[in-house]
């Protein structure tokens, strides 16, 4: 069984400001939405980053765009999209957590698409 190499965040707010060049997220928000995208990393990647050596940028791209999706979602209210007043009907807008994570792993694909981290089925490059 492999051991997990990588200990603490994936990325800091140095990386994220400097590297990626963000600048949606404010420093004292960043840990709460670095540990969201790390944790659905971890879920789209099957575990497979825990287990690597160090990590690539690749990874830590897909983070700070995962973490902005995160933080712009949060930002958001719920609204509503159409309402009628005589018979009373309102329909919300979907804020469900499907249309976030949707919109995160579009994210994450843009930037390991070509990395094999997506891979579903046994990859003998990670999981051997």
């Amino acid at each position: 069984m492999l051991q997990e190499a990588i200990k603490g965040s994936y990325v800091d707010y140095k990386y994220y400001r400097e590297s990626y060049s963000g600048s949606k997220i404010p420093e004292k928000a960043f840990p709460k939405y670095e540990m969201q995208a790390e944790a659905f990393m971890h879920r789209i990647t099957f575990g497979r980053v825990k287990r690597l050596p160090e990590i690539p940028d690749e990874v830590k791209k897909a983070i700070c765009a995962m973490a902005e999706v995160s933080y712009q979602e949060d930002k958001k209210t719920p609204g509503v999209k159409s309402e009628t007043i005589d018979g009373y009907s309102a329909t919300f807008a979907d804020t469900g957590s499907s249309a976030r994570d949707a919109e995160m792993y579009q994210e994450a694909k843009n930037f390991l698409s070509d990395t094999g981290l997506l891979f579903r089925g046994r990859s003998r490059k990670y999981d051997c």
